[in-house]
């Protein structure tokens, strides 16, 4: 007998952002080659010729597909200096419920004058250590309807969280970080305030619905940024085993663990 593959489970998995990404960068996720036998008119050797499979690829095939083309722009050692445009690790991972409060601006952005309701969202955390020590905090905003097969938009198990930062939080993600967050005068300070509201709030076993304790995850970067010491002391905290030299603020493409 063979030896058993991987089963890969898909907790999230954002099929939006993945063929966004490829359809920028030409990555074609369409259709896979496959080798094909046909036989001559006359007797002899049979020939081989390369045939396009019209099957649709799935999901994991479309990952390592991404993943291979994005290359070393996904950052894994962390060693490196910000910002990451991509990255990519394995770890322990956290899922959290929590209720999006959308600015104004943000629906401006989106070409709406309209405030719309609040909508449940999903918090991923997870942390990582680099090659030279640096301990990394690694949050992900995600939409609560890519985590297909674990949770139902409108049933979430857990129920959401918010917090006075909410709104600021929302803002800052609506311009993927490009833009400073009012009440928040530097990269650091918002970043700080992100992730002691997700850990203060958001990790609760009140709000958590997932954890696994080992998934991959790739994801992309809106801020990324090491912190000054001089200025902040952020001690271990709920779901933060350590102090927290960087930082990292992102949308995530896909988790991804072995079966579990």
């Amino acid at each position: 007998m063979g030896e058993l593959g991987t089963i890969w489970r898909y907790p999230y998995w954002s099929d939006r952002r993945v063929r966004g990404i490829a359809a920028d960068s030409n990555i074609d996720l369409s259709s896979r080659l496959q080798l094909g036998i046909t036989s001559p008119a006359l007797l002899g050797a049979p020939q081989l010729q390369l045939t396009r499979e019209p099957a649709a690829v799935q999901r994991h095939e479309m990952a390592l597909r991404l993943e291979r083309s994005i290359g070393q722009l996904a950052v894994e050692d962390l060693a490196t200096p910000p910002p990451a445009r991509f990255v990519k690790g394995r770890g322990p991972i956290t899922f959290a419920a929590y209720t999006r409060c959308y600015p104004e601006a943000a629906y401006l952005r989106q070409g709406s004058s309209k405030r719309k309701a609040r909508t449940k969202g999903v918090v991923i955390h997870t942390h990582a250590e680099s090659s030279d020590g640096t301990r990394v905090e690694i949050c992900l905003f995600a939409s609560i309807e890519n985590c297909a097969g674990f949770l139902l938009a409108d049933q979430a198990p857990a129920p959401g969280w918010s917090s006075s930062s909410s709104e600021i939080i929302e803002e800052f993600l609506a311009f993927q970080g490009k833009r400073t967050a009012s009440l928040y005068d530097d990269d650091e300070s918002i970043a700080v305030e992100i992730l002691r509201t997700i850990n203060n709030q958001g990790m609760t076993d009140s709000h958590v619905f997932k954890r696994i304790d080992s998934a991959d995850c790739f994801a992309e970067v809106y801020h990324d940024v090491v912190l000054d010491h001089t200025r902040w002391n952020l001690e271990p905290c709920v779901d933060v085993p350590r102090p927290v030299d960087r930082i990292v603020i992102a949308a995530p493409l896909w988790v991804r663990s072995d079966g579990s």
